[in-house]
This record gives structure tokens, C-alpha cells and sequence, in this order.
């Protein structure tokens, strides 16, 4: 949303023959209905118009386009923010964000995947429904994109000539066209209402004179993804999202910044909690920065940690997408310093043991809900044209796959349909849709402290963790981003996850004690190896995905939304 298995060795040949023989997969109405819509959608109308002209670009003697494709998200956004009983900002605001991507070469060659491949700005897109002025604005943006990209691929070719054993892989892989027409997003949001109800909810935190700083904030998004391109795509489908935010901050006796939060992510402000509801969370938030504040500051700690619940769902999340997804790095001239890149800590794992035998993960964007939870991480197809399809990650603990895109990566050519966020060099980001951690022979919940203080107790430790929330996505200040960022060079460090919010110390007798300032040092999905024992009972975090896994709230503008299904580890 912008604010909105096959592993296949493919030859150019036969790259060629397949998309000379894909059939067009239809979901939704049939197709008279579909050409209907499509009709009176002003939007697809001047899309599609203009998709027909755009192929009959050439130049001279330059590469003709053998693939383009045309995408926008039209989307309202409500935002209500408060603190301490006054509003802070309310804004309603209709955005329309075009994409046109204009590839000249072939699927095996193409312009992008270089250091050259850079994004190309669009002219302004009109938030009227006028024909021409949508089909000019297109047309300035296609004329000038295959400008570029004629010398993006030529500039391209000269780097390749001076490298020797280039990377022979595809640059893009077909994909059997489909049309998904369904109806478009509508405002569901009230924002007067949400302006009172803020104003209510952010006033609780005047109860707690030890919260320094307080905000509420209420967030909509009703987007529609449109896209045509060149195979036969067409795609009119709603991309929704709503958060509610809950922050807190304060100051520890030694000056220390303690800060806590809550965010409720879901597909509608619908699905939302209730007042009553968001505010008892206030009120937990608000106690919870209070005891924070007198805590003890956490010490150096190795040793065994229990996730529990919320925390270890926010750390599968985190992990698994780094781990889950293939990097290609860029064609770049010779001697030049590349744009570097850190492989995936399972970059070179497939078919490997990569956690315990008992666990298994699987990603399923097409699943609706489990156990009667709404799962945010459904959608129909992804914001490449391509339906997803169920991936199993791990199996028993051996990596089977990864979460793949258009952009064909080593062995895999084929998209599973989690193309979901802008990248860089002209292609998708794979993102998270609905991630199942599956266990087999899991323990009673009840009994996951007890495992934690029977490996204490062996271990000979005065203590062990217990983490029950983690600061995800992250609302760390720059300066404290900066002192984690230093830590982890300073020590060797490559990776880690976002730190804990609420951390406790568990002792021998069972007794539990809050501290503040755990950081972790190295963690990646590499720790996924250590796992001793899972609960019998899952917990269902849905979220908004920035792409990235140190997830920071409130930075960059495209957006997806996803959910983990996680049992405490």
C-alpha cells in the first residue's frame, strides 16, 4: 500500500514462450461486468487509454518497451492527534500517488537492477476524475520514464561489457495476467467523532503527573490500488488500513528516558478497539511508564529469555524479515564502490536446518482471520498484479523458500504474489502478509515461566528475562537510535532487533521484577536455532510494515500492513 514455489531455472527462450501462452485468470465478475466497470472508472479508463498509446514508444534507434505498467493509489487519509486533553492535529487529506514503470531490453535484460536504475519523479497527478487532464499527466510521465530508461539500459550494458562473470539472471519474470475488479475504498472514519474521542482519551493521562509527555492518535487509510500493465493486468482493489496509537514518556531518577506505547493496527477503524477499550489500554500504558521510571536499570544478561505472547510475535516479526526475503545486488561499473548490501542471514541456508525440528513457518496472505481475530496481512494480489500463494519458509526446521517478488533472485523466478512496497532499481520489496509460526509437541502456556526458571535453575543463574512487550515499531528517539547503532559497531555487530519495552527479571521463587534499558546486542533469525520450547496458545499481532526490520514508526511514506501468528517462545 503506498499511503497508502517454484524454483524454475529460466532460459530467455523459454521466458518467451510462457508469456506467449499465459491464459488471463479472472477473480471477481465475469468478464462483461469487468469491462463495464472499467468503463465507467474514469481512473482505469484514462490508464488503460493511455497504456495502449505508450506501447508504440520508440526513439530512433533506441530500445523499444517490452514491458510497462501503470499504477496509482488514490487514498483518504484521517489523522486525529492529541495530548492531555487537546487536539493536536486533525487533517483529512485525498492524495492520489501515480507509478509508471517503463522497462525497454527484454525480461532477461532490461533497465533496472543497476546502480543507474534510479527512480525517475512523476509529474503531478490530478485528484479530479478529468479524463484528459489524467491522460496528459500519464503521457508526461510515460514520455519522459522511457527517455530514461533508454539510457538506464545503455549505461547498463557498457557495465556489464567491462565485468567479467556477470550475473546471468533474468531481470524480470512474466506473470499470467489477471483481472481483479473489485469495489473501490470508501471513508469509513468520522473524523469529528474521532476529534471528540481523542480529546476524552488523551485527557486520562493527566491522572499520571510521572508520564512527562502523552499523545493519542487515531490513523485512517482508504486506498484504492489501481494497475494496468502490458500482460493484460487489471487491478482495481481496495487497500485499507487504520492504527491506534497510544505513547507515553518519562525521565528515570538518573535522567534516563523510559518511554512505552501501544499500537492497534487493523484493516478498518471497524475493527478498532472501543473507547472503553482504548481506554483501559491508556491506563495500563500510563502505570506501566510509571513503574518504569522507579525500575532498576537492567545490567549485563546472558542467559535463557522467555517471549511471551505480544513479544514474541513482535520478534518473529522483525526477524523474519530480514531473514525471509533474497537482496540482488546492482549491475555497477567496474571499480566502482557498489551500493553494499547485508545479505540475509539465510541468504545461502536453503535446504539447511535453520531451527528446531518442531518448528514451522509458514506465510499466507490469503487467509481472513484465525480463530475468529481478524488477520490484517489478507489481501487479494499484490501491488504487482500477482495473487499470493501460500509459502512455507521453514518446514521442521529446514529453510524450504523465501518470500519472492518479480525480481528474480538466484534459483527463484517466479513471484508468490509479496510484491507489496516499493524497493530500490525498479522493483518490489517482498513484504510479510499473515506469518503462522506452527509448532509441534507445544507446552501449556501456563507452564512457559516454569520452563524459564528450570533452565535458570540448571544454568545456575540468580536470575532469568521474561519480555512482554518489545518497542515495535519503534519509537526510539534519533539519539537513542544512535547509541544502539554505536553499541552494536563498537562490539562487531551486524544486527539486532528493536529493544525491550517491558522487561522483567524472574527469580528462583518465581517472583518478577521490572527493569528499564535492556538492549540486545546481536540477534537475527540465526538465535531461531536456540529455541527450547513453544506454548500450546498463539497470539495474533497485526501491524504496519514499513519493509524493513528495525521497523521505525513514523518514517517514510509507503506502508503495508501485516500480521504474526506467534505463541510465546
Amino acid at each position: 500500500m503506498r499511503r497508502l514455489n517454484s524454483v524454475v531455472k529460466m532460459t530467455p527462450a523459454l521466458l518467451a514462450a510462457l508469456f506467449a501462452s499465459v491464459s488471463i485468470a479472472r477473480i471477481a465478475s465475469p468478464a462483461s461486468t469487468q469491462e463495464t466497470e472499467i468503463e465507467k472508472d474514469v481512473q482505469l479508463r484514462a490508464m488503460t487509454d493511455e497504456l495502449a498509446r505508450s506501447k508504440t514508444l520508440q526513439l530512433s534507434d533506441l530500445d523499444k518497451p517490452y514491458f510497462i505498467a501503470v499504477m496509482v493509489s488514490d487514498g483518504d487519509e484521517i489523522s486525529v492527534s492529541g495530548s492531555l486533553g487537546g487536539l493536536v492535529s486533525s487533517s483529512h487529506v485525498h492524495l492520489r500517488y501515480p507509478r509508471v514503470d517503463v522497462r525497454v531490453g527484454s525480461y532477461s535484460l532490461d533497465n533496472t537492477n543497476s546502480v543507474f536504475s534510479v527512480a525517475q519523479r512523476l509529474h503531478a497527478f490530478p485528484i479530479d476524475d478529468d479524463y484528459p487532464a489524467l491522460r496528459a499527466s500519464l503521457w508526461l510521465s510515460s514520455d519522459a520514464l522511457y527517455k530514461a530508461a533508454a539510457d538506464q539500459i545503455a549505461r547498463k550494458r557498457n557495465a556489464l561489457r567491462e565485468l567479467e562473470n556477470s550475473d546471468k539472471t533474468p531481470d524480470f519474470a512474466p506473470a499470467p495476467p489477471v483481472q481483479v475488479i473489485l469495489p473501490p475504498a470508501r471513508p469509513s472514519a468520522n473524523q469529528r467523532e474521532w476529534e471528540a474521542s481523542v480529546r476524552r482519551l488523551s485527557a486520562q493521562f493527566s491522572k499520571y503527573p510521572a508520564v512527562l509527555s502523552s499523545s493519542v492518535r487515531l490513523m485512517s487509510v482508504s486506498s484504492t490500488y489501481r494497475l494496468v500493465n502490458t500482460e493484460g493486468t487489471v487491478v482495481r482493489v481496495p487497500q485499507e488500513l487504520a492504527e491506534a496509537e497510544i505513547r507515553s514518556r518519562s525521565l528515570a531518577p538518573d535522567g534516563t528516558a523510559v518511554w512505552n506505547h501501544v499500537f492497534v493496527a487493523a484493516h478498518t477503524p471497524a475493527e478498532l478497539p472501543g473507547e472503553s477499550s482504548f481506554a483501559g489500554l491508556i491506563d495500563k500504558v500510563a502505570a506501566e511508564t510509571q513503574q518504569l521510571q522507579n525500575a532498576p536499570a537492567m545490567e549485563a544478561y546472558t542467559g535463557p529469555v522467555l517471549f511471551e505472547q505480544q513479544a514474541a510475535a513482535q520478534m518473529m516479526a522483525e526477524v523474519i524479515a530480514d531473514a525471509a526475503i533474497l537482496r540482488r545486488k546492482p549491475v555497477a561499473p567496474a571499480g566502482s564502490k557498489q551500493t553494499t548490501f547485508l545479505d540475509s542471514v539465510w541468504e545461502s541456508r536453503s535446504g539447511t536446518r535453520v531451527a528446531p525440528d518442531w518448528l514451522t513457518l509458514i506465510d499466507d496472505p490469503t487467509r481472513k482471520s484465525f480463530h475468529n481475530e481478524q488477520l490484517a496481512g489478507f489481501y487479494n494480489v499484490d501491488d504487482e498484479g500477482v495473487p499470493p500463494k501460500p509459502v512455507t519458509l521453514v518446514e521442521k526446521g529446514t529453510l524450504k523458500s523465501f518470500l519472492l517478488t518479480r525480481q528474480p533472485v538466484k534459483t527463484y523466478n517466479a513471484s508468490n504474489g509479496h510484491g507489496r512496497l516499493p524497493g530500490q532499481y525498479g522493483n518490489e520489496w517482498p513484504v510479510i502478509g499473515n506469518l503462522f509460526v506452527e509448532v509441534a509437541q507445544p507446552i501449556p502456556e501456563a507452564e512457559m515461566k516454569t520452563k524459564l526458571i528450570d533452565q535458570v535453575k540448571a544454568a545456575g543463574l540468580k536470575y532469568g528475562l521474561l519480555i512482554r512487550r518489545i518497542d515495535f515499531p519503534s519509537t526510539a528517539s534519533a539519539d537513542e537510535l544512535q547509541g544502539i547503532a554505536q553499541e552494536l559497531q563498537k562490539r562487531g555487530y551486524a544486527r539486532t532487533i528493536t529493544p525491550p519495552l517491558l522487561a522483567y527479571r524472574v527469580y528462583p521463587d518465581g517472583r518478577e521484577e521490572l527493569v528499564r534499558g535492556a538492549r540486545f546486542m546481536e540477534f537475527s533469525a540465526k538465535n531461531l536455532r536456540d529455541l527450547l520450547a513453544a506454548s500450546d496458545r498463539a497470539y495474533v499481532l497485526n501491524y504496519l510494515n514499513r519493509g524493513t526490520s528495525f521497523n521505525l514508526a513514523d518514517v517514510g511514506s509507503n506502508v503495508s500492513i501485516s500480521s504474526v501468528i506467534c505463541p510465546s517462545l
